[in-house]
């Protein structure tokens, strides 16, 4: 369901669908390293033995403030900020008590049959918070008090991550015209840094992804449709491409894809073809991890870490007594502020693991009964050991 709002939302914007190439021209001295992946092979374990710090946070409101879905999330030490189905923004302390919920963008006309969603993105900073609406972003402070908007005419719907004094922008260009034969793929500044090579591309691409990481500890990465090279940014250029190898069945048929002309096809090249991984998502850095998801139809989420190159499968890591057999995470959802990793569950997922206590004798714990009756999504903070 988050993968439609999200590209309704996409659709809404553009006249026609993002059309991303996944033949790179780029430096070949950049230093790469490649690291081969059995996704179900990786590191596995129990709530326990492998997180700390892990809190559930019921986010509060009276029954007209619930939350319809956790579409996009973000939050610093002191606030957690939430998006639904609609774009809404829902603002919250990080106790989840409810500050303020911002439906609209003082300023602007009302265009609603035109978004499909209000705001499609949040940043935090010192001073408080953007979001980003259409061709603008909207600026509050941390109580959720509108301060004014300034332009962003010139990123539109493409992606942006400052680190330092330099923009790395990433494109997602229209590979129509036949008079081009590249076109700009991710810059540092003015300075193009990545193509796509149009003669040899994939021509159409349904799928959406975060190309982007947030800039953490001046550092990011970005990631491309129908390639598994990661490359890691700095200020001063591309400092690294890590090239994830992965098992034939997990490896998209570049041959075959290419022959894919219309959503039709595509969708019955996706169907028979569920576990292979399309590009890598939502990448964040985190401490001495790279958190990542394989993006295939049942999501599957890795901690990397470069310097030893210990793989963590997160979505391996079982529940067990020590969390009342409650999931930590959800499928769709993964990010970092750099020193919590935080994610949410769904009503659903508590009713769930309560069942799941029944049927196996489990007691139910009084944090699971107090989970059960907030009956609005819950935000979850957790570490890596």
């Amino acid at each position: 369901m988050r993968a439609i709002i999200l590209l309704l939302a996409m659709l809404s914007i553009l006249s026609k669908i993002d059309v991303k190439g996944q033949n790179l021209i780029y430096a070949k001295d950049i230093p790469t390293e490649k690291l081969r992946i059995i996704p179900e092979t990786t590191q596995g374990g129990t709530v326990s033995e492998l997180l700390t710090d892990l809190e559930y946070i019921p986010l509060k409101g009276t029954k007209n403030q619930l939350l319809s879905e956790v579409v996009e999330m973000n939050c610093n030490a002191d606030r957690i900020g939430i998006l639904n189905s609609k774009g809404e923004f829902y603002l919250y302390d990080i106790r989840g008590n409810l500050l303020k919920i911002i439906n609209s963008v003082i300023g602007q006309k009302e265009e609603k049959e035109k978004w499909a969603m209000l705001f499609h993105n949040i940043q935090f900073n010192e001073h408080g918070f953007e979001l980003s609406h259409a061709y603008i972003k909207a600026r509050y402070d941390l109580n959720g008090n509108f301060i004014d908007t300034i332009s962003n005419s010139n990123n539109k719907w493409d992606y942006a991550t400052q680190i330092a004094t330099k923009k790395w922008t990433y494109y997602s260009p229209d590979l129509g015209d036949p008079k081009i034969k590249t076109t700009d793929a991710l810059k540092l500044g003015d300075s193009v840094i990545v193509k796509y090579e149009k003669l040899d591309s994939v021509l159409i691409s349904y799928g959406i992804h975060q190309p982007l990481s947030p800039n953490i500890n001046n550092k990011a990465y970005a990631s491309f449709d129908y390639t598994t090279k990661l490359f890691e940014l700095d200020s001063s250029g591309v400092s690294k491409i890590y090239q994830f190898v992965f098992p034939l069945k997990n490896t998209v048929n570049l041959d075959e894809l290419r022959k894919v002309k219309d959503y039709t096809n595509y969708m019955h090249y996706y169907n028979a073809h569920r576990e292979e991984i399309r590009t890598l998502d939502k990448v964040v850095n985190y401490k001495n991890y790279l958190i990542m998801e394989l993006k295939k139809s049942d999501s599957f989420w890795i901690a990397l870490n470069p310097t030893n190159k210990n793989i963590i499968g997160l979505t391996n890591i079982l529940p067990d007594k020590s969390n009342d057999y409650l999931k930590f995470m959800s499928e769709y959802l993964l990010s970092s502020n750099g020193e919590y990793l935080f994610s949410f569950l769904s009503p659903s997922d508590i009713r769930i693991a309560i069942s799941k206590s029944k049927e196996e004798f489990h007691p139910i714990s009084e944090r699971l009964k107090a989970l059960e009756k907030s009956n609005n999504p819950v935000f979850v903070l957790f570490k890596l050991k």
